[in-house]
């Protein structure tokens, strides 16, 4: 799902294509609510009232539950140990204790399973615990944001073009946008049968948070709701701030080829790349375009008739951006792309703007793979990298004649990992066959010393999250 922020006029954020915005989210409405029913059950505490967190100014108790402490994510050990010192019952503190030892009686592993079985696979969080350990719910306002850590930020890669939403404010609503893209997270957790609150659906708190956002917008809501009333909707707020990339980068010469390889919501940031580069093509002066288009001087208004030029099949080469960019300026480098999903009918994200980047010249090849299709093999970009001999060779010439920069970004270190070791792999195999007195063992350690060269000097870079 794609988001576009509107950001405020008195906004400046400043990032360039390759950079990454946190998301502040509250912890859930329902998870709130039970922790201030507790408070206010067992000790009288109220959520209107005033308290300093930290030192910091005073807030409600309300706002420092929903806000200050981390209420959904699951459990860990430690936290499960400071907890257990507020059991009034024997057996529940012993339970608690059991689950947060990592050691002794000798059955380490059984102790590591059960928790592993018990809390991290059935993601139970702080409020899960407290509910299913009744008596741990005297613990104190003072216990309770002293246990609990901070809510993590939530971190997404920017999927748009500073330079391009520059280019477009004329034809818009005159605010800067940005450009965010995520997959909602919605899964069950395993069924255990001694486990009567096992097998549960869960949402990921920040991107449910923005799907309950986004809904509307999809479902039409809120353009029947505005139609009904003069008064414009209010529009949902998010709290965000920039995380800049300092490697994540397009190279400074747009000459640098670049290979772009990237499953999934991997895409994202070479979105920006692509809108980016695209609007550095466009950023050509306006006299220049005019001249292209009438091999002449206009010297009146960009308003022109069709009548008022005479088009050859030569001059329609301005309708291609890159081919008009590196005729009348710089060489601009080769950007081929790879994209891996799951089904090619409705996972392959960005489909026609890719499509759209490679008609327009911006993009020089695009490889997609798709893992899950009915009745073939599974591919992934990879596994095309391996088995497409004229792609594997095209790498290869890319990365040790033309000098590209390679970006992989993607989820799941093991993603990572063997597309790293694929492109190893080709280049061995090159080595091999330039010089056949070398072994293979040579040829891979070669090929490994180029790879890390590259990550030296900025041209081989990963961006990986799990």
């Amino acid at each position: 799902m794609e988001m576009t922020l509107s950001l405020p006029d008195d906004f400046t954020l400043e990032y360039e294509p390759g950079d990454s915005v946190g998301l502040i989210v509250p912890n859930s409405p329902q998870s709130i609510q039970f922790i201030l029913s507790m408070l206010e059950r067992t000790h009288g505490i109220l959520p209107s009232q005033q308290i300093s967190v930290d030192a910091a100014h005073p807030i409600t108790v309300e706002e420092a539950i929903r806000s200050t402490v981390d209420l959904c994510s699951t459990m860990k050990k430690k936290r499960l140990f400071l907890l257990s010192m507020y059991a009034t019952d024997a057996e529940e503190e012993r339970a608690l204790r059991l689950l947060s030892s990592s050691s002794g009686n000798g059955k380490d592993v059984q102790e590591v399973d059960l928790f592993q079985q018990y809390v991290e696979d059935q993601r139970r969080s702080v409020v899960d615990i407290l509910k299913e350990f009744p008596s741990c719910q005297s613990i104190t306002l003072e216990g309770l944001l002293g246990c609990l850590p901070a809510i993590p930020p939530r971190y997404y890669s920017v999927c748009s073009s500073p330079l391009h939403d520059q280019q477009s404010q004329t034809s818009g609503d005159g605010a800067f946008h940005l450009k965010v893209a995520f997959s909602v997270v919605d899964y069950l957790t395993p069924n255990v049968p001694e486990d009567d609150n096992s097998g549960r659906r869960m949402a990921g708190l920040a991107t449910h948070r923005l799907e309950c956002i986004c809904s509307p917008f999809l479902s039409n809501t809120t353009q029947a709701s505005s139609s009904v009333s003069a008064a414009p909707p209010k529009l949902p707020m998010v709290q965000i701030f920039p995380k800049p990339s300092h490697e994540f980068r397009l190279p400074s010469n747009m000459s640098t080829p670049l290979i772009l390889i990237g499953p999934g919501t991997g895409i994202a940031p070479f979105i920006g790349f692509l809108s980016h580069r695209q609007a550095q093509m466009a950023s050509l002066d306006s006299t220049q375009a005019a001249e292209m288009t009438s091999e002449g001087t206009w010297r009146g208004g960009y308003e022109l008739a069709p009548e008022d030029l005479a088009l050859s099949r030569g001059d329609a080469r301005g309708l291609n951006l890159a081919v008009d960019y590196m005729s009348k300026h710089q060489k601009v480098g080769d950007i081929d792309l790879f994209f891996g999903c799951r089904h090619e009918d409705h996972d392959y994200l960005y489909r026609k703007e890719l499509e759209n980047f490679k008609a327009r010249g911006i993009l020089t090849n695009l490889y997609a793979a798709f893992s899950r299709e009915e009745g073939k093999e599974k591919m992934y970009v990879q596994t095309l990298m391996q088995k497409d001999v004229e792609c594997g060779k095209r790498l290869v010439e890319m990365i040790l004649e033309k000098e590209a920069s390679v970006y992989i970004c993607g989820d799941g270190n093991a993603m990572g990992r063997d597309v790293q070791e694929t492109i190893v792999g080709l280049l061995t195999r090159h080595f091999c066959d330039m010089e056949e007195s070398k072994s293979l063992e040579e040829s891979r350690a070669m090929a490994v010393a180029h790879v890390d060269q590259m990550k030296t000097f900025g041209r081989f870079v990963l961006d990986i999250w799990s």
